[in-house]
């Protein structure tokens, strides 16, 4: 414990010099745990749309070619969700089709720029795994 001194002339009270958290109120604790918890969820929510980017674009270069259609478009309605363009091709393998979701991962692109529901589309897709697909002409071309 160290004396501060309030006033010159006037009384002495005793004050820590440590911060302990039992002192802080409760609503204090409350709001930077909040913080915390925005901060770290806004950190792995960047890194993952960071990876989701990546895999896109290695599709991309490294995927075989096919022709889909659109199946369905999916806008979800919480705000900084990503458009889901639901798809169905038929892998050169001579497989049975298969059915893809792409994630728009396009920043301020207009949703005019979406294929309508039923279009044909160039696809790309990974042969040891056709699930892993992604709409061509939607994969953001950004480095990162």
């Amino acid at each position: 414990m160290m004396q501060c001194v309030l006033w010159p002339i006037g009384p002495t009270h005793s004050c820590d010099s440590d911060l302990d958290p039992s002192d802080m109120p409760a609503e204090l604790m409350s709001a930077i745990a909040f913080l915390t918890g925005a901060l770290v969820a806004m950190m792995a929510s960047t890194k993952s749309v960071s990876n989701g980017a990546a895999l896109q674009r290695e599709i991309l270069k490294q995927g075989h070619a096919a022709q889909g259609r659109i199946l369905r478009i999916w806008r979800p309605p919480l705000l900084g969700s990503f458009t889901r363009v639901y798809f169905e091709f038929r892998p050169q393998e001579g497989r049975e089709p298969v059915r893809a979701c792409h994630v728009d991962l396009r920043y301020n692109e207009p949703s005019a720029s979406l294929p309508a529901v039923g279009t044909l589309v160039s696809v790309r897709y990974m042969p040891e795994d056709p699930t892993k697909a992604v709409i061509a002409k939607l994969v953001p071309r950004f480095a990162g």
